[in-house]
């Protein structure tokens, strides 16, 4: 009994020791963490208090602007812009301003910012990088293609930056040109679903039903609830006029999501295709609210009614189409863009 209670004693000893050390050293971190806030807001008070005696002191603003860009990434926007070329730490305080722009939703700032970055530092790749997923959030494609691809020249050889152009070249319209570099997203990362999808997409459309058909039944084996697979599918049927296995083909795309519009538009192009007009309408014409500015649906929508004899209604419809290509047509192209851009930079 005396030797169990002198071993009771000593691991109570022992782990009583290491429990208190180890609470000592949290404790000790936490008043460290506890320290450094206090500290940075009784240094962020006086920063405040001496900029409004010295609003003009770049020096300031830009430490406070260090200090307060994550709790107060607003105010940390103001002070950054107070920074011009001559204080030392300028391209920080740009680069700061392109992050919390890009975080902030507020693609102008980001933008001007960027372009900055890109001008002073033309060899470093990031910021070629971040300025082409700019340009192409804003559909300017033709410059975020070149953005881009010096990214790529510049050493940003990651199946993210091919996918990147990949992505453009959809947005723009080239599909033709995107299995180039969704063989190189394939040759870093033979698995990617997505660079598969995309290189079904880029053959389907280029007219290269085989390859479109093998990379889609690759995708669909991978991955059996992948509705875009399937569409692609129903696609190649129709295009090869296997009409029933296409329908075949969207019907179990509908059923993993019904409310897929893609799918209802292939859905309703296939019972125009067979003259199956009503079914066709019916099929659209609750969907008009959400997609009346989309002009394939607008004239799936006016073929329809046409098969169903709604005159007044293809009118209206032809109209409306109308209208959507003028407003399409009245939008700046990229080439104007860059024109105006570069004609104010210099």
């Amino acid at each position: 009994m005396a030797v169990i209670g002198v071993a009771v004693l000593l691991i109570y000893y022992f782990y009583g020791r290491s429990d208190s050390s180890h609470s000592k050293k949290t404790d000790q971190v936490e008043l460290t963490q506890g320290s450094e806030e206090s500290q940075e807001k009784v240094k962020q008070k006086e920063l405040i208090a001496y900029l409004k005696q010295h609003p003009n002191d770049e020096f300031a603003h830009f430490q406070l602007g260090q200090l307060i860009k994550d709790r107060a990434p607003f105010q940390a926007l103001e002070n950054f812009s107070h920074v011009t070329p001559h204080h030392p730490r300028y391209y920080e305080a740009v680069e700061a301003i392109a992050g919390i722009s890009l975080n902030q939703k507020l693609p102008k700032q980001a933008k001007k910012a960027l372009v900055a970055l890109v001008r002073k530092y033309p060899q470093q790749s990031r910021y070629q990088d971040m300025l082409a997923r700019l340009l192409l959030s804003e559909g300017d494609y033709d410059r975020a293609l070149k953005y881009a691809t010096r990214s790529i020249e510049l050493g940003a050889d990651q199946a993210e930056n091919y996918m990147l152009v990949a992505n453009i070249l959809r947005q723009a319209g080239r599909a033709s040109e995107m299995p180039g570099p969704l063989k190189q997203v394939l040759f870093l990362e033979p698995e990617s679903l997505e660079a598969h999808l995309d290189l079904a997409y880029a053959a389907l459309y280029s007219g290269d039903l085989d390859t479109a058909e093998r990379e889609a039944r690759w995708c669909l084996n991978q991955n059996p609830l992948s509705n875009t697979a399937l569409r692609y599918l129903a696609q190649i049927d129709r295009n090869r006029g296997r009409i029933p296995e296409a329908f075949s083909h969207i019907e179990q795309a509908l059923v993993i999501d019904p409310e897929d519009f893609e799918s209802l538009l292939l859905k309703a192009d296939l019972l125009i295709y067979q003259r199956e007009g009503q079914q066709a309408y019916d099929l659209l014409k609750p969907l008009y609210l959400q997609h009346q500015t989309d002009r394939r649906f607008i004239t799936a929508l006016s073929r329809a009614a046409g098969l169903v004899g709604n005159r007044e209604e293809v009118l209206q419809l032809q109209r409306q189409n109308q209208l959507l290509i003028k407003e399409d047509d009245l939008k700046p192209s990229t080439l104007q863009s860059e024109t105006v851009e570069d004609s104010h930079s210099r």
